[in-house]
């Protein structure tokens, strides 16, 4: 028996709310769609989606869509930005310049 693949659908936000591809985690740390990171008290790694800001409340009034979690229990995660751990990438190694022979 097989697995069956469900992909994430994109969601329409309401009135009021304001959407974004990216969001700054640190001075130097910016997560943009399909980057990784981890959630803070949670086991897997989640794919970066959007963040999400409500303009019609006063405060405390944004959250981060991510899609991931532990190996088998994928799913649609909304939680507060400081939850959010980067996964740093690995730098790739410079190749370097061989001499003439």
């Amino acid at each position: 028996m097989t697995r069956k693949t469900i992909k994430p659908s994109k969601w329409e936000g309401k009135p009021g709310w304001v959407e974004s591809d990216s969001y700054q985690l640190s001075p130097q740390v910016i997560l943009n769609k399909g980057d990784k990171c981890r959630i803070k008290g949670q086991q897997g790694t989640f794919t970066f989606h959007g963040h999400t800001t409500n303009t019609n409340l006063p405060e405390d009034n944004e959250w981060v869509d991510l899609w991931g979690g532990a190996y088998g229990r994928e799913q649609w995660v909304a939680v507060r930005p400081d939850r959010l751990k980067h996964i740093p990438t690995r730098r790739k190694k410079k190749k370097e310049p061989q001499p003439p022979k």
